[in-house]
Protein backbone atom coordinates (compact mmCIF):
# COMPACT_ATOMS: atom_id res chain seq x y z
CA UNK A 1 0.00 0.00 0.00
CA UNK A 2 1.05 3.60 -1.19
CA UNK A 3 1.86 5.78 1.51
CA UNK A 4 2.24 9.69 1.79
CA UNK A 5 6.04 9.11 2.07
CA UNK A 6 5.83 7.33 -0.97
CA UNK A 7 4.24 10.28 -2.36
CA UNK A 8 6.01 12.57 -1.16
CA UNK A 9 9.44 11.38 -2.30
CA UNK A 10 8.49 10.18 -5.76
CA UNK A 11 6.65 14.17 -6.35
CA UNK A 12 9.63 15.67 -5.28
CA UNK A 13 11.57 13.60 -7.67
CA UNK A 14 9.60 14.62 -10.06
CA UNK A 15 10.07 18.16 -9.28
CA UNK A 16 13.76 17.47 -9.41
CA UNK A 17 13.59 16.05 -12.57
CA UNK A 18 11.29 18.80 -14.26
CA UNK A 19 13.19 21.54 -13.22
CA UNK A 20 16.30 19.42 -14.38
CA UNK A 21 15.33 18.75 -18.12
CA UNK A 22 13.14 21.40 -18.46
CA UNK A 23 9.99 18.78 -19.00
CA UNK A 24 6.83 20.41 -20.17
CA UNK A 25 4.71 18.81 -17.41
CA UNK A 26 4.93 16.24 -14.49
CA UNK A 27 3.78 13.07 -17.08
CA UNK A 28 7.16 14.02 -18.97
CA UNK A 29 9.57 13.87 -15.68
CA UNK A 30 7.87 11.02 -14.38
CA UNK A 31 9.19 9.62 -17.99
CA UNK A 32 12.57 10.92 -17.36
CA UNK A 33 12.76 8.90 -13.83
CA UNK A 34 11.57 5.39 -15.07
CA UNK A 35 13.37 5.08 -18.16
CA UNK A 36 16.61 6.56 -16.24
CA UNK A 37 15.45 3.80 -13.61
CA UNK A 38 14.08 1.00 -15.48
CA UNK A 39 16.64 0.98 -18.68
CA UNK A 40 19.51 2.59 -17.97
CA UNK A 41 18.88 5.40 -20.83
CA UNK A 42 20.59 8.52 -20.89
CA UNK A 43 19.06 11.95 -21.25
CA UNK A 44 18.97 11.92 -24.70
CA UNK A 45 18.28 7.88 -25.55
CA UNK A 46 15.42 9.10 -23.39
CA UNK A 47 14.39 12.31 -25.14
CA UNK A 48 14.69 10.22 -28.57
CA UNK A 49 12.21 7.98 -27.07
CA UNK A 50 9.41 10.19 -26.08
CA UNK A 51 6.24 9.88 -28.46
CA UNK A 52 3.89 11.65 -26.49
CA UNK A 53 2.00 14.90 -28.40
CA UNK A 54 -0.67 15.10 -30.84
CA UNK A 55 -1.82 11.63 -32.62
CA UNK A 56 0.38 9.67 -30.08
CA UNK A 57 -2.27 7.01 -30.10
CA UNK A 58 -1.85 6.78 -26.49
CA UNK A 59 2.14 6.01 -26.59
CA UNK A 60 4.28 7.80 -24.73
CA UNK A 61 7.26 6.39 -25.55
CA UNK A 62 8.87 3.49 -27.27
CA UNK A 63 12.74 2.36 -26.85
CA UNK A 64 14.08 -0.83 -28.56
CA UNK A 65 16.26 -2.34 -26.57
CA UNK A 66 19.05 -3.99 -28.82
CA UNK A 67 21.90 -3.94 -26.34
CA UNK A 68 23.73 -7.04 -25.16
CA UNK A 69 21.85 -9.01 -27.94
CA UNK A 70 18.45 -8.32 -26.64
CA UNK A 71 15.80 -7.20 -28.90
CA UNK A 72 13.08 -5.87 -26.81
CA UNK A 73 10.56 -3.67 -27.94
CA UNK A 74 9.42 -1.06 -24.71
CA UNK A 75 5.77 0.54 -24.69
CA UNK A 76 4.93 3.20 -22.60
CA UNK A 77 2.16 5.14 -21.12
CA UNK A 78 2.65 7.24 -18.40
CA UNK A 79 -0.02 9.27 -16.26
CA UNK A 80 0.77 11.31 -13.38
CA UNK A 81 -2.08 12.86 -10.66
CA UNK A 82 -1.92 16.23 -8.58
CA UNK A 83 -2.35 15.18 -5.57
CA UNK A 84 -2.25 12.03 -2.97
CA UNK A 85 -6.06 11.74 -2.55
CA UNK A 86 -6.00 10.96 -6.44
CA UNK A 87 -3.26 8.48 -6.14
CA UNK A 88 -5.23 5.81 -4.65
CA UNK A 89 -7.09 5.48 -8.31
CA UNK A 90 -6.80 2.98 -10.82
CA UNK A 91 -4.56 3.66 -13.88
CA UNK A 92 -7.27 5.16 -16.67
CA UNK A 93 -8.73 2.03 -18.84
CA UNK A 94 -9.11 5.07 -21.38
CA UNK A 95 -6.16 4.56 -22.07
CA UNK A 96 -6.01 0.90 -22.76
CA UNK A 97 -7.68 0.90 -25.81
CA UNK A 98 -5.55 3.20 -28.17
CA UNK A 99 -2.72 1.57 -27.10
CA UNK A 100 -4.45 -2.32 -28.22
CA UNK A 101 -5.46 -0.61 -31.35
CA UNK A 102 -2.09 0.87 -32.11
CA UNK A 103 -0.20 -2.52 -31.30
CA UNK A 104 -3.15 -4.27 -33.57
CA UNK A 105 -2.24 -1.78 -36.55
CA UNK A 106 1.60 -2.08 -35.90
CA UNK A 107 1.75 -6.19 -35.66
CA UNK A 108 -0.44 -6.12 -39.04
CA UNK A 109 1.72 -3.65 -40.97
CA UNK A 110 -1.31 -1.28 -41.36
CA UNK A 111 -0.80 1.06 -44.63
CA UNK A 112 -2.86 3.58 -42.55
CA UNK A 113 -0.71 3.87 -39.55
CA UNK A 114 1.85 6.66 -40.88
CA UNK A 115 -1.79 8.99 -40.95
CA UNK A 116 -2.61 8.41 -37.64
CA UNK A 117 0.74 8.87 -36.57
CA UNK A 118 2.92 11.69 -35.39
CA UNK A 119 6.39 11.88 -36.97
CA UNK A 120 7.84 10.87 -33.70
CA UNK A 121 5.67 7.63 -33.47
CA UNK A 122 6.09 6.90 -37.05
CA UNK A 123 9.50 6.53 -36.37
CA UNK A 124 9.50 4.79 -33.75
CA UNK A 125 7.17 2.22 -35.83
CA UNK A 126 9.13 1.72 -38.54
CA UNK A 127 12.31 0.90 -35.77
CA UNK A 128 9.52 -1.90 -33.99
CA UNK A 129 9.24 -3.38 -37.82
CA UNK A 130 12.78 -3.58 -38.05
CA UNK A 131 13.21 -5.18 -34.24
CA UNK A 132 10.37 -7.72 -35.60
CA UNK A 133 12.36 -9.02 -38.95
CA UNK A 134 15.31 -9.73 -36.29
CA UNK A 135 15.14 -12.81 -34.43
CA UNK A 136 13.82 -13.30 -31.01
CA UNK A 137 11.44 -9.90 -30.85
CA UNK A 138 9.63 -9.85 -27.37
CA UNK A 139 7.57 -6.87 -26.43
CA UNK A 140 6.94 -5.02 -23.04
CA UNK A 141 4.07 -3.07 -22.63
CA UNK A 142 4.12 -0.65 -19.16
CA UNK A 143 1.75 1.04 -17.76
CA UNK A 144 3.51 3.76 -16.07
CA UNK A 145 1.65 5.89 -12.81
CA UNK A 146 1.89 7.55 -9.31
CA UNK A 147 -1.25 5.82 -8.65
CA UNK A 148 -2.98 2.15 -8.41
CA UNK A 149 -2.37 -0.16 -11.50
CA UNK A 150 -5.64 -0.86 -14.07
CA UNK A 151 -8.29 -2.24 -12.31
CA UNK A 152 -8.35 -5.98 -12.64
CA UNK A 153 -11.48 -5.67 -15.21
CA UNK A 154 -8.85 -4.06 -17.29
CA UNK A 155 -5.59 -6.13 -16.75
CA UNK A 156 -7.28 -8.98 -17.78
CA UNK A 157 -8.68 -7.41 -20.78
CA UNK A 158 -5.33 -6.06 -21.77
CA UNK A 159 -3.74 -9.54 -20.97
CA UNK A 160 -6.13 -11.41 -23.06
CA UNK A 161 -5.75 -8.85 -25.90
CA UNK A 162 -2.02 -9.40 -25.77
CA UNK A 163 -1.56 -12.93 -25.46
CA UNK A 164 -3.08 -14.37 -28.85
CA UNK A 165 0.64 -12.30 -30.05
CA UNK A 166 2.76 -14.58 -27.51
CA UNK A 167 5.99 -12.73 -27.20
CA UNK A 168 3.89 -9.67 -25.10
CA UNK A 169 4.49 -9.01 -21.53
CA UNK A 170 2.34 -6.64 -19.35
CA UNK A 171 4.54 -4.46 -16.61
CA UNK A 172 2.16 -2.01 -14.43
CA UNK A 173 3.84 0.36 -12.12
CA UNK A 174 2.51 1.88 -9.34
CA UNK A 175 3.89 4.70 -6.88
CA UNK A 176 5.03 2.10 -4.29
CA UNK A 177 7.31 0.43 -7.54
CA UNK A 178 8.11 3.39 -8.61
CA UNK A 179 9.40 4.92 -5.37
CA UNK A 180 10.73 1.38 -5.28
CA UNK A 181 12.65 1.53 -8.15
CA UNK A 182 15.21 4.32 -6.32
CA UNK A 183 14.03 3.87 -2.22
CA UNK A 184 15.18 1.40 -0.36
CA UNK A 185 12.37 -1.60 -0.33
CA UNK A 186 11.95 -3.52 3.24
CA UNK A 187 13.53 -7.06 2.23
CA UNK A 188 12.46 -10.08 3.36
CA UNK A 189 14.05 -12.52 6.39
CA UNK A 190 15.94 -14.94 4.57
CA UNK A 191 18.35 -17.68 7.11
CA UNK A 192 21.02 -19.37 5.57
CA UNK A 193 24.01 -22.22 6.18
CA UNK A 194 27.13 -21.92 4.74
CA UNK A 195 30.20 -24.46 4.93
CA UNK A 196 33.28 -22.58 4.75
CA UNK A 197 36.70 -23.89 3.01
CA UNK A 198 39.23 -25.73 5.82
CA UNK A 199 40.09 -23.15 7.90
CA UNK A 200 40.11 -20.23 5.61
CA UNK A 201 38.39 -17.92 7.97
CA UNK A 202 39.15 -15.04 9.96
CA UNK A 203 37.04 -12.83 12.45
CA UNK A 204 37.08 -9.54 14.33
CA UNK A 205 34.55 -7.58 16.15
CA UNK A 206 34.25 -3.92 16.95
CA UNK A 207 31.55 -2.95 19.24
CA UNK A 208 28.01 -3.09 17.63
CA UNK A 209 29.57 -5.17 14.18
CA UNK A 210 31.14 -8.34 13.93
CA UNK A 211 32.99 -9.17 10.60
CA UNK A 212 34.03 -12.70 9.30
CA UNK A 213 36.37 -12.91 5.86
CA UNK A 214 36.79 -16.55 4.32
CA UNK A 215 36.16 -18.53 1.41
CA UNK A 216 33.65 -21.11 0.30
CA UNK A 217 33.03 -23.07 -2.69
CA UNK A 218 31.08 -21.96 -6.07
CA UNK A 219 28.60 -24.86 -4.73
CA UNK A 220 28.18 -23.12 -1.56
CA UNK A 221 27.64 -20.18 -2.99
CA UNK A 222 24.94 -21.88 -5.20
CA UNK A 223 22.96 -23.01 -2.63
CA UNK A 224 22.66 -19.62 -0.58
CA UNK A 225 21.53 -17.95 -3.65
CA UNK A 226 19.10 -20.56 -4.97
CA UNK A 227 14.99 -20.00 -4.87
CA UNK A 228 13.61 -23.16 -1.98
CA UNK A 229 10.75 -23.56 -4.58
CA UNK A 230 12.49 -23.46 -7.56
CA UNK A 231 16.26 -24.78 -6.94
CA UNK A 232 16.78 -24.17 -10.73
CA UNK A 233 16.14 -20.18 -10.25
CA UNK A 234 17.91 -17.37 -8.21
CA UNK A 235 15.94 -16.27 -5.18
CA UNK A 236 16.08 -12.77 -5.96
CA UNK A 237 15.00 -11.16 -3.05
CA UNK A 238 18.40 -12.32 -1.37
CA UNK A 239 19.44 -9.11 -3.31
CA UNK A 240 17.35 -6.50 -1.99
CA UNK A 241 20.10 -4.73 -0.34
CA UNK A 242 22.15 -4.69 -3.49
CA UNK A 243 22.52 -1.62 -5.55
CA UNK A 244 22.66 -3.14 -8.51
CA UNK A 245 20.91 -5.57 -10.42
CA UNK A 246 21.97 -8.27 -12.51
CA UNK A 247 22.82 -7.61 -15.70
CA UNK A 248 22.46 -11.18 -17.28
CA UNK A 249 24.88 -13.53 -18.51
CA UNK A 250 25.34 -11.18 -22.16
CA UNK A 251 26.49 -8.54 -20.38
CA UNK A 252 30.77 -8.53 -21.09
CA UNK A 253 31.17 -8.57 -18.02
CA UNK A 254 29.83 -11.07 -16.48
CA UNK A 255 30.09 -13.35 -19.44
CA UNK A 256 33.88 -12.94 -18.40
CA UNK A 257 33.19 -14.08 -14.82
CA UNK A 258 31.33 -17.47 -16.42
CA UNK A 259 34.22 -17.73 -18.63
CA UNK A 260 36.39 -17.73 -16.11
CA UNK A 261 34.86 -20.29 -13.86
CA UNK A 262 34.33 -22.69 -17.02
CA UNK A 263 38.12 -21.91 -18.04
CA UNK A 264 40.63 -24.91 -17.03
CA UNK A 265 42.38 -21.98 -14.56
CA UNK A 266 39.29 -21.45 -12.82
CA UNK A 267 41.95 -21.78 -9.74
CA UNK A 268 42.69 -18.86 -10.15
CA UNK A 269 38.99 -17.70 -10.21
CA UNK A 270 39.62 -16.36 -5.89
CA UNK A 271 42.70 -13.87 -6.89
CA UNK A 272 41.24 -12.35 -9.76
CA UNK A 273 37.60 -11.53 -8.53
CA UNK A 274 36.57 -9.27 -6.06
CA UNK A 275 34.47 -11.80 -4.12
CA UNK A 276 30.69 -11.00 -2.46
CA UNK A 277 29.79 -9.00 0.19
CA UNK A 278 26.96 -10.34 3.05
CA UNK A 279 25.31 -8.05 6.12
CA UNK A 280 23.44 -10.70 8.19
CA UNK A 281 21.44 -10.19 11.67
CA UNK A 282 23.93 -12.52 13.48
CA UNK A 283 25.69 -15.82 12.51
CA UNK A 284 27.37 -18.15 14.59
CA UNK A 285 29.87 -21.31 13.89
CA UNK A 286 32.00 -23.29 16.06
CA UNK A 287 35.26 -21.60 15.95
CA UNK A 288 38.55 -23.53 15.48
CA UNK A 289 37.43 -26.37 13.62
CA UNK A 290 38.05 -27.34 10.09
CA UNK A 291 35.42 -26.60 7.20
CA UNK A 292 32.82 -25.10 10.09
CA UNK A 293 29.34 -24.74 8.65
CA UNK A 294 28.06 -20.99 9.27
CA UNK A 295 24.42 -20.36 10.30
CA UNK A 296 22.95 -16.75 8.78
CA UNK A 297 20.23 -14.94 9.83
CA UNK A 298 18.54 -12.48 7.94
CA UNK A 299 21.00 -12.41 5.19
CA UNK A 300 21.71 -9.97 2.64
CA UNK A 301 24.21 -10.01 -0.51
CA UNK A 302 24.67 -6.32 -0.98
CA UNK A 303 27.78 -6.81 -3.31
CA UNK A 304 28.90 -9.28 -5.58
CA UNK A 305 25.19 -9.52 -7.02
CA UNK A 306 27.30 -10.08 -10.56
CA UNK A 307 29.61 -12.52 -9.39
CA UNK A 308 26.63 -14.55 -6.99
CA UNK A 309 24.45 -14.82 -10.53
CA UNK A 310 26.99 -15.58 -13.08
CA UNK A 311 28.37 -18.02 -10.93
CA UNK A 312 25.11 -19.51 -10.89
CA UNK A 313 24.67 -19.56 -14.31
CA UNK A 314 27.94 -21.25 -14.71
CA UNK A 315 26.98 -23.86 -12.66
CA UNK A 316 23.49 -24.76 -14.25
CA UNK A 317 26.18 -25.28 -17.63
CA UNK A 318 28.68 -27.43 -15.98
CA UNK A 319 28.42 -28.26 -12.32
CA UNK A 320 31.79 -30.25 -12.30
CA UNK A 321 33.56 -28.05 -13.60
CA UNK A 322 32.88 -25.08 -10.78
CA UNK A 323 33.82 -27.41 -7.99
CA UNK A 324 37.45 -25.76 -8.21
CA UNK A 325 35.66 -22.31 -7.68
CA UNK A 326 36.71 -20.63 -4.45
CA UNK A 327 34.95 -17.41 -3.98
CA UNK A 328 36.62 -14.74 -1.31
CA UNK A 329 33.54 -13.69 1.37
CA UNK A 330 33.06 -10.75 3.64
CA UNK A 331 30.31 -11.27 5.94
CA UNK A 332 29.19 -8.47 8.70
CA UNK A 333 26.89 -9.02 11.44
CA UNK A 334 25.24 -6.11 12.78
CA UNK A 335 21.66 -5.45 13.48
CA UNK A 336 21.79 -1.12 12.91
CA UNK A 337 20.03 -0.93 9.70
CA UNK A 338 22.42 2.17 9.03
CA UNK A 339 25.64 0.06 9.21
CA UNK A 340 24.18 -2.52 6.86
CA UNK A 341 23.03 0.22 4.50
CA UNK A 342 26.12 1.58 4.85
CA UNK A 343 28.44 -1.04 4.35
CA UNK A 344 26.12 -1.70 0.65
CA UNK A 345 26.53 1.84 -0.51
CA UNK A 346 30.43 1.50 0.09
CA UNK A 347 31.41 -1.81 -1.03
CA UNK A 348 29.39 -1.20 -4.17
CA UNK A 349 30.96 2.59 -4.57
CA UNK A 350 34.63 0.62 -4.31
CA UNK A 351 34.17 -1.99 -6.87
CA UNK A 352 31.44 -0.84 -9.70
CA UNK A 353 30.33 -2.81 -12.06
CA UNK A 354 29.59 -0.98 -14.89
CA UNK A 355 32.34 -0.50 -17.23
CA UNK A 356 32.18 3.52 -17.25
CA UNK A 357 32.86 3.49 -13.26
CA UNK A 358 35.82 1.00 -13.74
CA UNK A 359 37.11 3.69 -15.80
CA UNK A 360 36.38 6.42 -14.01
CA UNK A 361 39.99 6.88 -11.88
CA UNK A 362 41.98 6.14 -14.24
CA UNK A 363 44.91 8.22 -14.53
CA UNK A 364 43.82 9.92 -17.60
CA UNK A 365 40.36 10.69 -16.36
CA UNK A 366 41.84 12.51 -13.35
CA UNK A 367 43.69 14.60 -16.00
CA UNK A 368 41.17 15.48 -17.93
CA UNK A 369 38.78 16.53 -15.02
CA UNK A 370 41.76 18.95 -13.95
CA UNK A 371 42.41 20.25 -17.58
CA UNK A 372 38.63 21.30 -17.95
CA UNK A 373 38.68 21.89 -14.15
CA UNK A 374 41.53 24.77 -15.32
CA UNK A 375 38.77 26.14 -18.22
CA UNK A 376 35.91 26.31 -15.67
CA UNK A 377 33.70 23.57 -16.91
CA UNK A 378 33.37 20.34 -14.44
CA UNK A 379 34.15 16.74 -16.76
CA UNK A 380 32.47 14.54 -15.27
CA UNK A 381 33.91 11.22 -14.81
CA UNK A 382 31.34 9.80 -12.89
CA UNK A 383 28.05 10.25 -13.62
CA UNK A 384 26.18 13.73 -11.93
CA UNK A 385 29.75 14.27 -10.75
CA UNK A 386 28.74 17.59 -10.39
CA UNK A 387 25.27 17.35 -10.59
CA UNK A 388 24.98 20.69 -8.27
CA UNK A 389 27.50 22.40 -10.57
CA UNK A 390 25.58 24.65 -13.59
CA UNK A 391 24.24 22.59 -16.18
CA UNK A 392 26.21 24.45 -19.18
CA UNK A 393 29.15 24.25 -17.38
CA UNK A 394 29.31 20.16 -17.38
CA UNK A 395 31.30 17.49 -19.63
CA UNK A 396 30.12 14.45 -19.48
CA UNK A 397 32.64 12.13 -19.82
CA UNK A 398 30.10 9.44 -21.67
CA UNK A 399 28.44 11.99 -23.80
CA UNK A 400 31.70 13.67 -24.36
CA UNK A 401 33.19 10.30 -25.77
CA UNK A 402 29.81 9.57 -28.13
CA UNK A 403 30.94 13.21 -30.29
CA UNK A 404 34.36 12.40 -30.63
CA UNK A 405 33.58 8.98 -31.74
CA UNK A 406 31.39 10.41 -34.39
CA UNK A 407 33.64 13.52 -35.21
CA UNK A 408 37.31 12.18 -35.08
CA UNK A 409 36.73 8.29 -34.85
CA UNK A 410 34.71 8.24 -38.23
CA UNK A 411 32.46 6.28 -36.24
CA UNK A 412 28.71 7.74 -35.60
CA UNK A 413 27.17 4.43 -35.98
CA UNK A 414 28.80 3.51 -32.81
CA UNK A 415 28.11 7.13 -30.84
CA UNK A 416 24.58 6.36 -31.66
CA UNK A 417 23.58 2.73 -31.02
CA UNK A 418 26.99 0.89 -28.99
CA UNK A 419 28.02 3.66 -26.78
CA UNK A 420 28.59 0.95 -24.19
CA UNK A 421 31.87 0.29 -26.16
CA UNK A 422 33.35 3.74 -25.05
CA UNK A 423 34.53 2.43 -21.65
CA UNK A 424 34.84 -1.29 -23.06
CA UNK A 425 36.89 -2.17 -26.28
CA UNK A 426 37.01 1.33 -27.68
CA UNK A 427 38.34 3.02 -24.60
CA UNK A 428 42.10 3.52 -25.09
CA UNK A 429 41.64 4.25 -28.67
CA UNK A 430 40.03 7.82 -27.28
CA UNK A 431 41.26 7.98 -24.24
CA UNK A 432 45.02 7.76 -24.44
CA UNK A 433 48.11 10.23 -24.25
CA UNK A 434 47.14 11.44 -27.58
CA UNK A 435 43.54 13.03 -25.60
CA UNK A 436 43.59 16.14 -24.50
CA UNK A 437 40.60 18.07 -22.87
CA UNK A 438 39.88 20.31 -26.13
CA UNK A 439 40.16 17.46 -28.48
CA UNK A 440 37.13 16.20 -26.40
CA UNK A 441 35.31 19.58 -25.87
CA UNK A 442 35.61 20.61 -29.66
CA UNK A 443 33.35 17.58 -30.94
CA UNK A 444 30.90 18.21 -28.02
CA UNK A 445 29.92 21.57 -28.81
CA UNK A 446 29.88 21.13 -32.04
CA UNK A 447 27.24 18.11 -31.66
CA UNK A 448 25.28 20.51 -28.82
CA UNK A 449 24.38 22.98 -31.72
CA UNK A 450 23.45 20.26 -34.01
CA UNK A 451 21.48 18.30 -31.07
CA UNK A 452 19.58 21.52 -30.27
CA UNK A 453 17.98 21.28 -34.11
CA UNK A 454 16.89 18.24 -33.08
CA UNK A 455 15.43 18.88 -29.56
CA UNK A 456 13.58 22.36 -31.63
CA UNK A 457 12.09 19.75 -34.19
CA UNK A 458 11.01 17.43 -31.68
CA UNK A 459 9.28 20.24 -29.96
CA UNK A 460 7.56 21.39 -33.21
CA UNK A 461 6.36 17.99 -33.35
CA UNK A 462 5.09 17.31 -30.18
CA UNK A 463 2.82 20.93 -30.49
CA UNK A 464 1.82 19.88 -33.36
CA UNK A 465 3.66 23.03 -34.86
CA UNK A 466 4.91 22.93 -39.04
CA UNK A 467 8.37 21.45 -39.82
CA UNK A 468 10.80 20.86 -42.23
CA UNK A 469 10.11 16.68 -43.16
CA UNK A 470 13.43 16.62 -44.67
CA UNK A 471 15.10 17.12 -41.11
CA UNK A 472 13.03 14.12 -39.11
CA UNK A 473 15.97 11.79 -39.81
CA UNK A 474 18.10 14.07 -37.31
CA UNK A 475 15.96 12.18 -34.43
CA UNK A 476 18.21 9.24 -35.26
CA UNK A 477 20.81 10.83 -37.58
CA UNK A 478 22.29 13.65 -35.36
CA UNK A 479 25.90 11.78 -35.13
CA UNK A 480 25.91 11.43 -38.60
CA UNK A 481 25.62 14.84 -39.38
CA UNK A 482 28.31 15.69 -37.40
CA UNK A 483 30.53 13.21 -39.16
CA UNK A 484 29.68 15.17 -42.31
CA UNK A 485 31.00 18.26 -40.76
CA UNK A 486 34.59 16.77 -39.92
CA UNK A 487 34.83 15.32 -43.88
CA UNK A 488 33.56 18.85 -44.52
CA UNK A 489 36.77 20.75 -42.80
CA UNK A 490 38.93 18.02 -44.71
CA UNK A 491 37.35 18.96 -48.23
CA UNK A 492 37.67 22.73 -47.34
CA UNK A 493 41.23 22.40 -46.13
CA UNK A 494 39.35 23.51 -42.68
CA UNK A 495 41.32 22.86 -39.36
CA UNK A 496 38.60 20.83 -37.26
CA UNK A 497 39.10 21.81 -34.51
CA UNK A 498 38.67 25.46 -35.23
CA UNK A 499 34.99 25.46 -33.95
CA UNK A 500 34.37 28.31 -35.59
CA UNK A 501 34.88 27.49 -38.98
CA UNK A 502 33.37 23.47 -37.91
CA UNK A 503 30.19 25.45 -36.73
CA UNK A 504 30.08 27.38 -40.01
CA UNK A 505 29.31 24.26 -41.69
CA UNK A 506 26.50 22.94 -39.84
CA UNK A 507 23.47 23.67 -42.07
CA UNK A 508 25.08 22.90 -44.75
CA UNK A 509 26.39 19.58 -43.44
CA UNK A 510 22.36 19.19 -42.38
CA UNK A 511 21.34 19.74 -46.20
CA UNK A 512 23.94 16.97 -47.33
CA UNK A 513 23.05 14.38 -45.12
CA UNK A 514 18.74 15.04 -45.69
CA UNK A 515 19.95 14.55 -49.39
CA UNK A 516 21.26 11.36 -49.17
CA UNK A 517 18.58 10.49 -46.74
CA UNK A 518 16.14 11.57 -49.30
CA UNK A 519 17.58 9.28 -52.34
CA UNK A 520 17.82 6.32 -50.11
CA UNK A 521 13.89 6.74 -48.97
CA UNK A 522 13.15 6.80 -52.59
CA UNK A 523 15.35 3.38 -53.43
CA UNK A 524 14.07 1.25 -50.52
CA UNK A 525 9.88 1.23 -49.81
CA UNK A 526 10.63 -0.21 -46.26
CA UNK A 527 13.93 2.31 -45.27
CA UNK A 528 13.87 3.06 -41.99
CA UNK A 529 16.47 6.06 -40.09
CA UNK A 530 17.14 3.75 -37.29
CA UNK A 531 18.26 0.90 -39.81
CA UNK A 532 19.50 3.63 -41.91
CA UNK A 533 21.75 4.83 -39.16
CA UNK A 534 22.63 2.10 -37.79
CA UNK A 535 24.45 0.64 -40.85
CA UNK A 536 28.62 1.05 -41.07
CA UNK A 537 28.37 1.65 -44.90
CA UNK A 538 25.79 5.15 -44.34
CA UNK A 539 28.67 7.37 -43.30
CA UNK A 540 30.63 6.03 -46.51
CA UNK A 541 27.25 7.18 -48.66
CA UNK A 542 27.64 10.44 -47.10
CA UNK A 543 31.03 11.54 -47.32
CA UNK A 544 30.73 10.31 -51.15
CA UNK A 545 28.25 12.92 -51.44
CA UNK A 546 30.51 15.49 -49.79
CA UNK A 547 33.07 14.42 -52.31
CA UNK A 548 30.01 15.26 -55.65
CA UNK A 549 29.01 18.44 -53.88
CA UNK A 550 33.26 19.77 -53.62
CA UNK A 551 34.52 18.27 -56.98
CA UNK A 552 33.42 21.43 -58.52
CA UNK A 553 36.16 22.88 -56.44
CA UNK A 554 38.76 20.35 -56.98
CA UNK A 555 38.79 19.64 -53.41
CA UNK A 556 39.26 15.73 -52.68
CA UNK A 557 38.69 14.04 -49.94
CA UNK A 558 41.12 11.33 -48.68
CA UNK A 559 38.26 8.42 -48.07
Amino acid sequence: MPTLLDWSNLNNKVKSYSDLYDCENESSALAYIVLEYLLDLTPSEIEDSLTDGGMDRGVDAVFVDDRDGKNIVHIFQFKYVQTFEKSKNNFPGKELDKLLSFISDVLNKSQELQKSCNPLLWNKVREIWSAIDRPKVSFEVHFCANMESLANAEKKRANDSLDRYKSFQVRHHTLESISNLFIEKRTPRINRAVRLVDLNYFERSDGNIRGLITSVTAEELVKIIEDDANPHQVRLDIFNDNVRVYLTSKNRINEKIIKTALSDQNTEFWYLNNGITITCDSFSYQPGTRAPVVELQNVQIVNGGQTSNALFEAYKQKPESVKNVLVLVRIYETKERRISTAIAESTNSQTPIKTRDLRSNDEIQKKLEQGFHENGLFYERKARQFSDQPKLQRVDALTAAQAYLAYTMELPEVAKKDRGRIFGDLYDSIFNDDITPQKLHIPLQIYSIIDKKKRELQQKIKHDEEFNTDHLYLIDGAYHVLHAISAMCQARKYDYMDLKQATSLIDEAVEIVSDVVNAEYEEDPAFSFNRFFKDALTKNKIRQQIISVYEQGKLKLDV
